[in-house]
């Protein structure tokens, strides 16, 4: 679940973006807790401590720390499938953070008074980010063929 969604009190409008950025720390998740090809988890102590930020309530930090890494490095600390992934997760953050800046942008703006209006921003960002993903995995589908 998104960060603002655990911490907000207040009414809130879940959007198209609430289910991306839900969608991307489920993908972390399967990545930090992937078993392999081979069937035996990689068990390095960085693999063990990102898997309990990213278990527990400090997705921030874990997306820090992700986004931070180098892929050659990742391996001895992560693991191979982790480390063939790391390019994805860290290009797919970014993207997702430039959507989410265009999209309050747009709220603010519009203000969005207008159901109608609502509506069809609510499908122009939800289809953008499930596309712009899509292009990502394209992208980075030769490391990502490897990463079993």
């Amino acid at each position: 679940m998104p960060i603002r969604l655990l911490r907000t009190r207040v009414p809130y409008l879940h959007s198209p973006l609430d289910d991306l950025e839900s969608f991307y720390y489920t993908a972390q998740w399967a990545v930090a807790f992937n078993d392999g090809a081979s069937g035996g988890r990689y068990n390095g102590t960085g693999i063990q401590g990102l898997r309990e930020m990213i278990a527990g309530r400090d997705r921030a930090q874990a997306i820090d720390k992700l986004t931070s890494l180098c892929s050659l490095a990742a391996e001895v600390e992560y693991g191979p499938f982790f480390a063939r992934s790391l390019p994805l997760l860290a290009s797919w953050w970014f993207k997702f953070l430039t959507l989410r800046r265009d999209w309050s942008k747009v709220l603010y703006d519009c203000g969005l008074r207008k159901e109608e209006d609502l509506r069809l921003n609510f499908l122009i960002y939800g289809y953008r980010g499930v596309v712009e993903y899509l292009e990502l995995v394209h992208e980075h589908r030769e490391s990502l063929q490897g990463a079993t």
